[in-house]
């Protein structure tokens, strides 16, 4: 009877155990950078370049050749287009004739005046010696000054036509569309027989450029901040930038300007945050975040290598040896562990058997022993 029932206390206890197994908090173990830890505010926006246009022409007209195509790469004053210049080609050429006609009604109004000098000079001479007479000397003196005055406005005119040939050269050039610095063509804008408008005027009957261009060596990205957290940041300020489309990379960054401008109605501010590596998989408009990190001197130095990093509360310590207890299925192992540093918001970094992924342990009963169902607190 006594074995009956110390049995059946055992079967008690120990059925009651199988059937309730111990309720515990877990975290999982993290594979991140140093300074993704040290991360001191995170704030989401997107890729822009600091030098992006609309190129168009400063003339209106229709688009004769459009040179190039997405994603090629220009120089300063590359050509990007032209539009249909014929009948300005046409007035230029009339116009440089027009030149020519001054210059030599000029010339011939100045060797004119040459003779109408040397004339004036004889009659002069002989008046002057009491052999000519008043008459022919004045006579000759009209014909030398108005010699000169037709000189004075031949040359005015000359300087006239020369202008309107300047005027008409800067009309065809205006026809040419030039890239205004070194960038990428990132979208192209018209086509060949679409009307241009300066200055996008007209859109519905015109396109406003031919192409757009973009600097993708000085990229950033535009996000917002909330008013509570810019005590936090300051010019200069280093971050952390991860882009969505290259999810395998973190770009460095820095906190180029806090625009002096708050929105009231959402209680935020823009930031600037430049990216200072920036590579081929980066262009405008990509959605970004930015982990902006302490100010230097205040972090570690962060080689980018990704470690693993667990919350401290997991960390059991007897004497000088660490261990977690790891989930394994529905029960519990136990695992050594070594911690490296001080904890960082609450994650210390470690080494050990354990991989990312893995599930831990929080605050860990004494309970607890190698083998142990466990089930897990939503």
């Amino acid at each position: 009877m006594l074995l009956a029932g110390g049995g059946a206390g055992l079967y008690f206890a120990f059925g009651e155990q199988l059937q309730r197994p111990l309720a515990v908090r877990v975290d999982t173990v993290r594979l991140v950078s140093l300074g993704q830890v040290n991360t001191v505010l995170t704030a989401t926006g997107y890729l822009e370049s600091r030098q992006q246009a609309a190129v168009g022409a400063k003339s209106p007209g229709r688009v004769a050749q459009v040179l190039v195509e997405e994603g090629d790469k220009v120089e300063k004053g590359d050509l990007l287009a032209e539009l249909e210049h014929a009948d300005l080609d046409a007035m230029l050429a009339s116009r440089k004739v027009q030149v020519q006609h001054a210059e030599a009604m000029l010339n011939e109004s100045k060797r004119i005046l040459a003779q109408r000098e040397r004339d004036f000079g004889r009659e002069q001479s002989l008046y002057e010696k009491k052999v000519g007479t008043q008459s022919a000397f004045e006579t000759s003196e009209t014909e030398y000054q108005t010699a000169a005055v037709r000189v004075e406005a031949l040359t005015a005119s000359l300087e006239l036509t020369k202008a309107q040939v300047h005027e008409a050269e800067e009309a065809v050039a205006n026809m040419r569309v030039f890239a205004p610095f070194a960038g990428t063509v990132v979208t192209k804008d018209a086509e060949v027989g679409e009307t241009i408008m300066p200055g996008g005027m007209g859109l519905a009957s015109g396109r406003g450029s031919v192409a757009t261009l973009a600097n993708l060596d000085q990229l950033e990205v535009d996000t917002d901040v909330k008013e509570d957290y810019l005590g936090g940041l300051e010019k200069g300020q280093p971050a952390e930038v991860s882009v969505d489309a290259v999810p395998s990379r973190r770009y460095q960054g820095k906190l180029r300007e806090i625009i002096p401008m708050g929105d009231r109605t959402r209680g935020i501010v823009k930031v600037k945050v430049t990216i200072l590596d920036p590579d081929e998989h980066l262009f405008p408009d990509l959605s970004a975040t930015v982990h902006f990190q302490p100010a230097k001197g205040e972090r570690p130095a962060d080689d980018g290598e990704k470690k693993l990093f667990i919350n401290r509360t997991a960390i059991v310590q007897e004497g000088h040896r660490q261990y977690v207890w790891r989930i394994e299925q529905d029960h519990v192992v136990q695992v050594t562990v070594e911690s490296e540093g001080e904890a960082k918001d609450g994650l210390s970094l470690i080494t050990g058997n354990i991989r990312s992924g893995d599930r831990l342990v929080l605050d860990p009963s004494p309970e607890l022993a190698d083998g142990l169902r466990v089930r897990i607190e939503e």
